[in-house]
Order: C-alpha cells, then sequence, then structure tokens
C-alpha cells in the first residue's frame, strides 16, 4: 500500500516545512528519511560532500580538531537546520567534521540535486543560504562563548539549544559526552551540572538530564544563547515563524 504524501506542514524540519507546498512538492522526491546513529560521522573536511541533510529528531554536532587531537563544538544543528551547507558555498573550512550527537531521523538529498534545485528553485536556494548565515553567526558567537564564558554559563546554552531542537525537556546525554563538545574537563561539567541541579535548574541521573527550570537555565546561560537565537528568527523568522510551534 503506497505511503500517504506527506505535506510541508508535516515534515518536522522546520527550513523542509517553511517551503512553500507547490515548491516542497518539486524537492519531496528526492528526499530520503534515514536514521542516523550515535557518533556517526557524516563528513569530514576533506571528503566531497555527496549529500546535505535536514534533521527533523537527530542532532548533529559540528566539531573542530586540533592538531593534538582536541575537539571542540563550532555549532550544532537540529530540526531548526540544515547540515552540509559547503555542499552549495564552495570549500569553506567550517568544521573538521559533522557528527551526530543524538540518534535520530534526517532527510538527506544527494549534492547533484541540490544544485539542480539551487539552480532551478529560487525559494530552495534562499532558504538554505539564509540558513548559512545564521550558522556562520553561531559559529562566531561559539568562539567568544568558548573564550570568555564559564562552563556552568556553557552548559546551560548547549541544554538550551538541545531542547529547543529536541523538544524535550529530557535529553540522554552523559557528562563525558558533554565534556567532549564542549571541550573542556569531564569534570568541569560535573561540577557545573552539580551546582545547576543544586539550583533546582535540572536534575541529573545516569545520563539523563532533565530540565526542571527553563527560565533559571535562561537566566544563568551567557548572552550568546539569546544571540543566535534572535539572529536566526531576525534572518529565518519570515519563514519558520508560522510553522514553529
Amino acid at each position: 500500500m503506497p505511503t500517504a504524501k506527506k505535506t510541508p506542514s508535516q515534515i518536522q524540519n522546520l527550513l523542509l516545512a517553511a517551503l512553500p507546498e507547490k515548491i516542497f512538492d518539486k524537492i519531496e522526491p528526492s528526499l530520503k528519511l534515514v536514521d542516523l546513529k550515535l557518533d556517526e560521522v557524516l563528513w569530514e573536511m576533506n571528503e566531497k560532500r555527496k549529500h546535505i541533510y535536514f534533521p527533523t529528531s537527530a542532532m548533529i554536532c559540528l566539531l573542530y580538531e586540533t592538531e593534538d587531537g582536541e575537539s571542540i563544538e563550532v555549532g550544532m544543528t537540529g530540526r531548526q537546520g540544515l547540515v552540509g551547507v559547503v555542499t552549495f558555498i564552495g570549500d569553506a573550512r567550517m568544521a573538521k567534521r559533522a557528527v551526530v550527537m543524538n540518534s535520530g531521523q534526517a532527510y538527506v538529498m544527494q549534492a547533484k540535486d541540490v544544485e539542480q534545485y539551487f539552480e532551478e528553485i529560487p525559494d530552495f536556494q534562499e532558504i538554505c543560504m539564509l540558513y548559512t548565515q545564521t550558522l556562520l553567526a553561531q559559529i562566531s558567537q561559539n568562539v567568544i562563548c568558548n573564550r570568555l564564558h564559564s562552563i556552568e554559563q556553557q552548559l546551560c546554552r548547549f541544554l538550551l539549544i538541545i531542547s529547543d531542537n529536541l523538544q524535550t525537556t529530557t535529553i540522554h546525554m552523559t557528562h563525558s559526552r558533554i565534556s567532549s563538545v564542549l571541550g573542556v574537563r569531564r569534570e568541569s561539567v560535573s561540577a557545573a551540572a552539580a551546582q545547576l541541579q543544586d539550583n533546582g535548574f535540572i536534575k541529573y541521573t545516569r545520563g539523563k538530564i532533565e530540565l526542571l527550570d527553563r527560565k533559571g537555565l535562561l537566566g544563568t546561560a551567557c548572552e550568546c544563547y539569546e544571540v543566535v537565537k534572535d539572529q536566526y528568527e531576525r534572518i529565518l523568522g519570515k519563514y519558520i515563524s508560522q510553522h514553529d510551534s
């Protein structure tokens, strides 16, 4: 029995959902829903990009890695964006690799289709390029955050971003994994999480973090969370606001 055709409003990725229905109908045959596994590497910096991904329930982390093997998060993408912007903007080395941070699903599109739609569909090109602006803003702000703000502030920002994209207040992630993403010691993350728990903002038990007080997390987070969020809404707001509940 054939699967019922999806409309843009039924697509969990906000960029795809924001496309006019007639535009979505044109690109929909090129979209394939795939399962992404935890720690799966979607691309490395020196590889030729073959796909772009529109996450629905997965979270992808863009990592930069130093020569001595240390890694740090430069950007995160979930249902609010896409992964693989270098497919259509050229050899821009924004990150060393893209790695699945939370398993889930994403729509994947081959690079050859991306190139075709960029030429033929201005709306598709525009929404991809506008998102790229928001990603660049996020990467720039993360540089400031990693340099100037406390681990506790960074952890709040991190948890809020994941909560926004996964639309959940329960996050399954260990302190060790968070520390590897933020590029800090695990003990520092554990100390920051303990303080947030003492304040009643979160509850942490064996790899599960429950967000109990979003207002408290917002008050503790540095301004980086709001700056990036405001940039996203300013640049893409006219497209995504009516679709984001």
